[in-house]
């Protein structure tokens, strides 16, 4: 090794120190050579350029015909392979991996060379005598055996040169002569330097003793004039693999504890807690309604204007909106109809209808097997119509149908999947609830504008929903019920109290509706009474009418003039809406119209809750944001703290930066892939099955909340922006090492 005219300058803020000043030296190839002096003298910085962890200011160091501080590419790299391979490092403070026993602190060595001869391991144990400590931690064994341990992990990977630090500063006596003894024998071998200021020492053990003092040589007691080396060395880069880093990782997460902990409860239970927050304030009711409907198989949705705690009918400006607000979607207008399909009364099924309830104008989306409607009194049905009349009326073949005694043909069939309701379990109340918002399109007659026209023009009954108020020397009452209206004529009763419609403006009434709904006695009954019913099923309008006579039902029904039956529908001017489900603007109709589907109410509930916790919410996931922050931050900073005497022993190595900083990479990829895992189970499923089961206890807060979702956006947007955060902190420390160069780190030690 030759040493040419090395200069080593530190820039301080307020001078230049000169360290080492023109240093020039041939060190042999063997030998046990000590540099000698006091503190500041310079013996420590040239021990920096010897192992090549600092860089001189001008001059080189020249190891047979490689240059070490040249200024190419080559030089700059092959420094890994010097610091690994070809010189050995022993410290004053030994230096050895807390992570790792005694046998893979040596070990090691070999490892970064891609070496798999460890019997050598065994060897340098035994030849350094401390085969009894093999296994042990190195926290476990005394200074001494430490610094023995140091001396053969540089031995063993059989570097041509060893560079001790102050070896035996920290020992005693008795292990100081252990130490240079040991250092002695080694170096009939090969060259080993000793940096010192112990002068005794070096009387007693050097072969060759070099003094220095204020950066200069002072005295050489047997210099050489001519370098003997003149074969290229060879440098092996250091080679680590995943197992070893994965080694470091689980040794540093051990020895770092509550370190270790604190990160990763930090990354498992923010994603956990932000993520359930987020879930309340992402919440859509049309993504989550739209989820109910797939799992039960509901497949429209029904929309109507909303009149007080009523669901009326559209008028027809109010129609026009609606389409002019959603032109790209499929909306399809219906209307309400009785018409019964049980004539002979046959016991009623729940499954088959015995009523039709609906009117559909035809829309494209229908399947249909047969012809469009080309007379008014053509009309098409849907397959589940003609499976209930045959179910009711025993038909084999359905072609017709009456409606207020007209009778229809039926050109064409509906083709729908009612068929996947026949086995359905209906002790479950959302696939009830399914089935019957499915019956809108099942239970239906379609039609043309014109036919519908035709139908109002020839129609002889409808439903109502009603709120009536009875007048006439009685305390008003007020109720709500269902009710049929008959055209005068249509229906044949026979009247048992007063007389049939005698005039404009009189009715008669059931005796069902006349005694519990009107809640009027018979023994009063004098023909005067008045009742005003308001009627909120269709339109909100009202029927004002004299009770002229009751007739005997046990249902709700009310029978008025011709006149004032007509008068009545034209009130009813429109339709309502309905959707299908795979619809273009499905999600933002279902968050902005009146959804009037049975099992809606509950999904509207959920989103009136989350709509009510949103800003709390949001003032949640700032404040996690902020810890998260300040957390990653703080600990990041301890890392480093207690961290750099690792790096620094892993830069004497010849570890590059990158291979230094993988194991933190790894911790905090173990952490993120748990976390990710472990958040998304218990968001996605684990807080809802909770709150169902553990804090709501009355079932309709239950039904509430299952239409609480966490959709997998929400999940990944949180966890990325949390796990992004701790990275960024991450990169930031990582950066913090990597800036700087082995001697500044070495220099933190």
């Amino acid at each position: 090794m030759r040493i040419d005219n090395v200069s080593k300058i530190y820039k301080t803020r307020y001078e230049d120190v000169t360290a080492l000043k023109n240093i020039n030296l041939i060190l042999p190839e063997k030998g046990l050579v000590f540099i000698v002096g006091v503190s500041g003298s310079g013996k420590t910085t040239l021990m920096n350029m010897l192992s090549r962890v600092d860089e001189p200011t001008t001059g080189d160091v020249i190891i047979g015909d490689k240059s070490l501080f040249a200024p190419t590419k080559e030089a700059k790299k092959q420094m890994y392979g010097y610091r690994n391979s070809y010189v050995g490092l022993i410290f004053q403070d030994y230096n050895l991996i807390e992570d790792l026993n005694v046998y893979d602190n040596i070990k090691l060595s070999l490892d970064l060379m891609g070496r798999k001869d460890y019997e050598v391991v065994d060897e340098v144990i035994k030849k350094i005598d401390i085969e009894d400590i093999k296994y042990s931690n190195v926290n476990e064994i005394s200074s001494g055996q430490m610094q023995r341990v140091a001396i053969a992990r540089a031995l063993v990977k059989g570097s041509s040169i060893i560079l001790a630090d102050e070896p035996t500063g920290n020992l005693d006596t008795k292990n100081e002569k252990i130490i240079f003894d040991i250092l002695k024998e080694i170096s009939k071998e090969r060259l080993v330097v000793v940096i010192t200021h112990d002068g005794d020492a070096a009387i007693e053990y050097g072969d060759r003793i070099i003094e220095i003092e204020d950066g200069n040589i002072y005295s050489d007691n047997n210099p050489l004039t001519e370098d003997t080396v003149t074969e290229s060395p060879e440098f092996i880069e250091p080679k680590i693999n995943f197992f070893q880093q994965c080694k470091f990782t689980l040794g540093f997460i051990k020895h770092n504890y509550f370190r270790s902990l604190a990160i990763f409860l930090v990354i498992l239970l923010i994603p956990i807690i932000g993520g359930i927050l987020a879930g309340y304030v992402n919440f859509d009711v049309g993504i989550s309604y739209r989820q109910h409907q797939e799992k039960y198989g509901s497949e429209y949705i029904t929309l109507s204007q909303p009149v007080g705690d009523y669901n009326l009918y559209y008028e027809p400006d109010e129609i026009v909106d609606v389409f002019n607000s959603y032109q790209r979607s499929k909306l399809i207008e219906y209307y309400d109809t009785y018409l019964n399909i049980n004539p002979s009364n046959k016991k009623v099924d729940f499954f088959y209808k015995p009523v039709i309830t609906n009117i559909v104008l035809y829309n494209s989306i229908f399947p249909l097997e047969g012809r469009m409607p080309q007379k008014n009194t053509e009309i098409l049905v849907t397959d589940y119509i003609i499976a209930s009349i045959q179910h009711y009326q025993e038909k084999t073949t359905v072609d017709k149908v009456t409606l207020d005694g007209i009778t229809y043909s039926i050109v064409g069939i509906i083709d729908t999947d009612y068929e996947k309701f026949i086995d359905a379990d209906f002790s479950d109340e959302y696939v009830r609830m399914a089935f019957n918002e499915n019956l809108t399109v099942y239970n239906a007659i379609f039609t043309t504008y014109e036919g519908y026209a035709f139908m109002m023009d020839n129609l002889n009954s409808y439903h109502e929903i009603v709120r009536h108020t009875v007048y006439g020397g009685v305390i008003p009452k007020t109720k709500y019920d269902e009710i049929m209206v008959y055209r005068g004529g249509s229906k044949n009763v026979n009247v048992f109290i007063g007389t049939n419609i005698v005039s404009y403006r009189a009715a008669i009434v059931s005796s069902a509706f006349y005694e519990e709904a009107l809640q009027l006695n018979y023994d009063a009954f004098g023909g005067n009474q008045t009742a005003t019913l308001y009627c909120y099923s269709k339109s909100n309008y009202r029927i004002s009418f004299r009770i002229v006579g009751v007739f005997e039902s046990d249902q709700y029904e009310i029978i008025i003039d011709s006149n004032d039956f007509d008068n009545n529908m034209k009130k009813i001017n429109h339709s309502r809406l309905l959707l299908p489900k795979d619809d273009v603007n499905y999600r933002k109709i279902v968050n902005n119209e009146n959804v009037t589907n049975e099992s809606f109410k509950y999904a509207k509930a959920m989103a009136m809750k989350a709509k009510d916790a949103k800003i709390v919410m949001i003032e949640a996931l700032v404040v996690l944001v902020l810890i998260v922050i300040t957390f990653s931050a703080i600990m990041n900073n301890m890392t480093i703290q207690t961290e750099k005497k690792k790096i620094g022993i892993k830069y004497s190595f010849g570890l590059k930066k990158s291979s230094i900083v993988i194991p933190y990479i790894l911790e905090y990829l173990g952490y993120i892939i748990i976390s990710l895992i472990v958040s998304c189970i218990v968001v996605k499923w684990g807080f809802i099955f909770f709150m169902k089961n553990v804090i709501y206890t009355h079932p309709e807060d239950i039904k509430v909340f299952d239409f609480f979702y966490i959709s997998w956006s929400t999940i990944f947007s949180w966890n990325f922006t949390i796990y992004l955060l701790m990275v960024i902190s991450l990169g930031i420390m990582i950066f913090n090492i990597c800036k700087k160069s082995p001697i500044e780190i070495i220099k933190d030690l």
